[in-house]
């Protein structure tokens, strides 16, 4: 028997909940969601769907409320669930983008993620709470920001295992780019690479690194194809793809391929953020003993998380302190000053869920006052 719990059935978790009922891995799956109506409509949906392509998980639906610790722990005690699957969030990384006019949103995204981050700690902080007091041995693939979110958990011991996305997106991306350059088949490459959640915002949105640094190595085999091609211009080479919000797709695969990993203990050499709550991302090996960072020959691991200590600066996280306190930089805190009036430049972890209440009720009150226009 292997139990998956999904918790979180907006977008990105439906897309998760769809890929994972086709897949060859769970033989149970546990959807949970503080809406029970929605939560219910998608489950059977998937079981629906899932049954015309032969595919026939055991599937049910439980409504859950991570604000209530204990019990969310009592869930966790009754469900036993080899793997948790946390796609929870109090506001979305696209709503900005998809809210407010272009040159306001593009304002915004230059305070980077940092400022937003209690919107995705919040949730998680007390999801990994419960699992610790539940005492049950499962792994934990967050979605939410696991680039900072796990960084932070893990300064007072609540890491979840492994996150998903962000720059795993990147990879593939320069796959289909170098598999198309030299005429060889994308399976047949391999990739490299140390990078931050702000890479993969920068290089879709706007086909630069915006000059934060990363580690890239390409091979064709055995063979080191990175500066033959220019490891740079493959990154930024242009791919006709969806917006970032319509996306979820791809996100969700990333999501499912980690899943499956420690489900099924491959010990898949693959890309991922916040492994063993480390910031950014990094190659992993996963399994069921969780991720292992794999580090790229020529780079040693602490060079590889000093990569990820300047990166997150551009993504306007100064640093993360020892006991989990954000501090943003200056330029971050000064747009988010400016534009919505959250002047708070650090935070503990303890305060999230205060500092989530008043960034939304700010960011409402300013998005209301600047609608995107329809054409």
């Amino acid at each position: 028997m292997s139990k998956v719990l999904v918790i979180g059935l907006g977008s990105l978790g439906g897309y998760v909940l769809e890929f994972l009922a086709r897949s060859h891995g769970p033989t149970e799956i546990v959807t949970a969601d503080a809406d029970e109506r929605r939560g219910l409509e998608k489950t059977n949906n998937v079981i629906l769907g899932a049954a015309n392509m032969g595919f026939y998980p055991h599937m049910r639906f439980l409504k859950i409320d991570l604000n209530d610790i204990d019990a969310t722990n009592t869930f966790l005690e009754s469900e036993q669930p080899d793997i948790v699957y946390n796609a929870t969030t109090l506001q979305s990384w696209w709503v900005i983008g998809a809210q407010l006019p272009e040159e306001v949103y593009h304002r915004l995204l230059e305070a980077g993620m940092g400022p937003w981050i209690p919107m995705h700690l919040t949730l998680t902080y007390k999801l990994m709470q419960a699992v610790r007091k539940s005492g049950i041995k499962t792994h934990v693939v967050n979605s939410s920001f696991p680039d900072a979110v796990n960084c932070i958990l893990s300064k007072i011991s609540l890491a979840p295992t492994v996150g998903i996305g962000n720059f795993d997106l990147l990879v593939p991306r320069i796959k289909k780019v170098v598999s198309d350059r030299l005429g060889v088949p994308m399976r047949n490459l391999s990739v490299f690479m140390v990078a931050h959640h702000y890479h993969d915002v920068r290089v879709e949105e706007f086909g630069t690194t915006g000059g934060a640094p990363y580690f890239l190595r390409i091979l064709v085999g055995d063979r080191d194809v990175t500066k033959e091609v220019d490891a740079e211009k493959i990154l930024l080479t242009p791919i006709s793809t969806p917006p970032l919000n319509a996306s979820d797709t791809q996100v969700a695969s990333s999501a499912v391929k980690n899943i499956l990993a420690i489900l099924n203990d491959t010990g898949e050499l693959t890309h991922a953020p916040g492994p063993q709550g480390l910031p950014g991302g990094y190659p992993v090996r996963l399994s069921a003993k969780g991720a292992e960072v794999v580090v790229p020959e020529g780079l040693t691991l602490q060079e590889a998380i000093r990569i990820n200590q300047e990166a997150q600066k551009y993504d306007g996280i100064e640093r993360i302190e020892d006991d989990g306190t954000v501090v943003l930089t200056e330029k971050s805190h000064r747009i988010m000053r400016e534009i919505l009036q959250y002047d708070r430049q650090r935070f503990g972890i303890e305060e999230s869920e205060a500092r989530a209440k008043e960034l939304r009720e700010l960011y409402s009150a300013f998005a209301a006052k600047h609608p995107k226009k329809v054409s």
